[in-house]
């Protein structure tokens, strides 16, 4: 009992202090490259990714068009350097690892920032390594 009483209490504290994402459409995109967001690896395909329902805009899902890809992440809010022509993804290069970072819509600086760290980027800044970013446009 205790024990529960602590985690409600530290959910009060975490959880108002993520930022909400302001992505509330449905964003879709072609990937050529296999990707990872959060700690899953996704394989190249069409992506279609949006806000869950009940989420508070702080959890996305991405699902590939076919059904055979689908992952959950949490997203905060990200105010991009400037309004993007087109939807864009971004995403940080590790070798030959892509990791999605952030999602913007089409005219609106306000974008969503992948909020989760995955295991294998962490291990990857710890061994010293730097990433290339790069943004993908989907018109």
């Amino acid at each position: 009992m205790a024990t529960a009483a602590v985690v409600a209490g530290l959910l009060f504290f975490v959880v108002p202090s993520i930022a909400r994402a302001q992505i509330v459409g449905q964003v879709a995109a072609d990937i050529h490259h296999s990707f990872i967001v959060g700690n899953a690896t996704l394989p190249p395909g069409h992506y279609v990714f949006r806000m869950l329902t009940g989420s508070d805009l702080s959890l996305m899902i991405a699902t590939r068009d076919d059904g055979k890809a689908e992952t959950e992440f949490l997203v905060r809010q990200s105010i991009d350097s400037h309004t993007p022509q087109h939807t864009e993804l971004v995403f940080d290069r590790y070798d030959n690892r892509e990791f999605l970072t952030h999602i913007y819509e089409s005219g609106d600086k306000s974008g969503a920032t992948v909020a989760e760290t995955s295991r294998i980027k962490a291990r990857l800044q710890k061994q010293g390594k730097k990433p290339v970013a790069h943004t993908e446009e989907s018109k």
